[in-house]
């Protein structure tokens, strides 16, 4: 494995590590009153043996398992007929998933075995099930195969990178009375079960009120209307410890990653998402997911954020390959191995990153990732 590491901190920065503590809060109703009492009464049988980053691999598997077994079902359709008992089982993992998502951290705190690492994973992982669940949420709203399954994962995916930018800057994560962390997650839960009950065909009836609106089309609104409205607090928190112009260059790469996709998309002379929906997804959530990590590291290491990925190179080629379909009638490279393998590649790139962050954390600060460890002073 040695010819796969690489360090993505440096060694002047590694000394950060072990001075780094989480600082945060949750507003949320819903946190303070239901979820979190129902993770206190939890915690009670869980073991003081096992590590938080078990119980938090423990969540993101109970959003794998539906995610693998909608690709068996469906494949790369995002519409059409889904079993109920594959919807009640989605909803009943998502609910696992969020109960393990606030045991991590009181696990951690209660064996006092918190970590940078644990904090990086615990962010990184929440990005991978924007992804992971979003696919199947698409699915389950008859989405079907075209841009606005792309658009419905990258509205979520703004506010979670935009945030992860403001623990950055901050140093802190504050989360509003109603945040994506507690409401919206188990909004997600929600619309699965009611896919279950009112069965998929609710998702495409129409609002006459609304413009003629498909119930899917309205949700994709009014997601995006929440974004609009809540972000602007969001800038406004950076704003005060860096300049516009400084904020729009960490977000560049971010915004061009995505707006290739959805130009590559539009303009694709064989509209390639129609057989590879699921390429799309993975492209440009895995490349999303890698992002925050990203970010999320050189917030603990106190380390200057990139002006971009290497990834970029992948966004590069997909925009030229579509503009040559452009000018020539033909594409030079066929758009659906190409997105396949640039998806491919996300997902190899992704797995990394996580694998040296893990190495150089768990090095440096001499700890195991998924064992209790002698707690940090």
């Amino acid at each position: 494995m040695k010819y796969l590491n690489y360090d993505f901190i440096s060694s002047d920065h590694l000394k950060y590590l072990h001075t780094y503590r989480y600082k945060g809060s949750d507003l949320s109703l819903l946190y303070n009153y239901i979820l979190s009492p129902i993770a206190e009464y939890c915690l009670k049988f869980v073991p003081l043996n096992v590590a938080p980053n078990v119980l938090t691999l423990l969540g993101l598997i109970c959003v794998i398992i539906p995610h693998i077994v909608f690709y068996f079902v469906m494949g790369d359709t995002f519409n059409g007929f889904i079993p109920n008992w594959l919807l009640w089982f989605t909803a009943t993992l998502h609910m696992l998933y969020m109960n393990f998502d606030n045991l991590d951290g009181k696990q951690a705190r209660r064996t006092r075995n918190s970590s940078p690492l644990g904090m990086i994973l615990d962010h990184n992982f929440d990005s991978m099930i924007i992804l992971l669940q979003g696919t199947n949420l698409t699915t389950a709203m008859q989405v079907g195969n075209n841009i606005f399954s792309v658009v419905l994962y990258i509205i979520p995916s703004i506010p979670f990178y935009l945030i992860a930018h403001e623990e950055y800057y901050t140093h802190e994560m504050n989360l509003p009375i109603i945040n994506a962390a507690a409401e919206g997650t188990i909004s997600v839960a929600i619309f699965f079960a009611i896919t279950a009950y009112f069965g998929c065909d609710w998702w495409l009836t129409k609002l006459p009120t609304l413009y003629e609106l498909q119930v899917n089309h309205f949700v994709l609104v009014a997601f995006a209307s929440s974004v609009l409205i809540t972000m602007p607090s969001v800038i406004f928190k950076i704003r005060k410890f860096t300049t516009a112009s400084s904020l729009f260059k960490q977000l560049r790469y971010f915004l061009f990653c995505n707006a290739v996709i959805l130009y590559n998309i539009y303009f694709s002379k064989t509209n390639a998402i129609e057989q590879h929906v699921r390429a799309y997804m993975y492209t440009i959530g895995f490349t999303m997911s890698k992002s925050v990590g990203i970010v999320a590291l050189n917030h603990v290491c106190n380390t200057p954020l990139p002006a971009y990925l290497n990834s970029i190179y992948f966004f590069i080629l997909l925009l030229i390959n579509t503009i040559s379909g452009q000018l020539l009638g033909q594409p030079i490279l066929n758009e659906g191995l190409l997105i396949q393998f640039i998806a491919l590649s996300s997902i190899f790139i992704h797995i990394h990153f996580l694998y040296n962050i893990a190495r150089q954390i768990s090095n440096e600060l001499n700890i195991k990732i998924f064992e209790i460890n002698k707690p940090i002073k």
